[in-house]
């Protein structure tokens, strides 16, 4: 289930526009193929398997359907704002670094790539991923720098990292709707030259967060 919220959540701007003028055509053309089979001459082990991959996929269909119109509705909405910032100015954007209690901006991190990720305490997806995310920032040390961010109380954040893996930068930011309206977590944005550059919702393989660094850094 988590694979295929990613899934979608990669393809948010493509669900949120066009969802519907392509699923929702498909879903019936299966209806009626499968309402076809039905009535042809086959054997019925031939017509009950054609009959079998045809529901299977109309279940696969409906639950998009479903799930892209109602459930996990928000969320796309969400990350194809995300996907309509791609290539916009980053706006001012400031944090509170728990283990100094003083507050940074993305400015500070001028001439590097910045890899801003929004998570929580209470997502086990968003600790997960952590160590990688740790190991991403001392393979491109000079070139990245990794910030977590989270809108839980400050106190909170800091103990609950000294049980765990996490990157350097640990922040809290109240107010971050702008990016991401609906809180939907683990969630990454990839900041260069102050312009919003890649992002990506859900965990990433250690190898596809590297190849989504090296592209960037090629265009930096």
């Amino acid at each position: 289930m988590e694979k295929i919220v990613q899934i979608i959540g990669e393809y948010a701007f493509f669900f949120d526009h066009y969802g519907n003028y392509v699923l929702i055509p498909l879903f019936i053309v299966i209806l009626i193929t499968d309402w076809k089979v039905s009535k042809l001459n086959f054997s019925n082990l031939k017509k009950k398997i054609l009959r079998t991959s045809l529901s299977i996929s109309a279940i696969i269909l409906g639950a998009l359907i479903y799930m892209t119109n109602f459930s996990l509705k928000p969320m796309i909405s969400s990350l194809a704002k995300v996907d309509n910032a791609i290539g916009t100015e980053m706006v001012h954007f400031e944090y509170l670094n728990v283990a100094n209690n003083e507050i940074e901006t993305l400015e500070d991190h001028n001439g590097k790539i910045v890899l801003l990720n929004f998570w929580g305490t209470f997502c086990p997806p968003c600790i997960k991923e952590f160590p990688d995310l740790k190991k991403l920032e001392t393979q491109f040390s000079e070139d990245l720098v990794v910030i977590a961010i989270s809108d839980e109380n400050s106190e909170k954040i800091k103990q609950f990292i000294l049980k765990i893996e996490s990157p350097s930068i640990i922040g809290m930011q109240k107010n971050y709707q702008w990016i991401n309206p609906e809180k939907f977590l683990p969630l990454s944005v990839i900041i260069d030259r102050g312009k919003i550059k890649e992002r990506f919702f859900g965990r990433k393989t250690y190898k596809n967060l590297v190849e989504i660094i090296e592209q960037v850094k090629k265009e930096h």
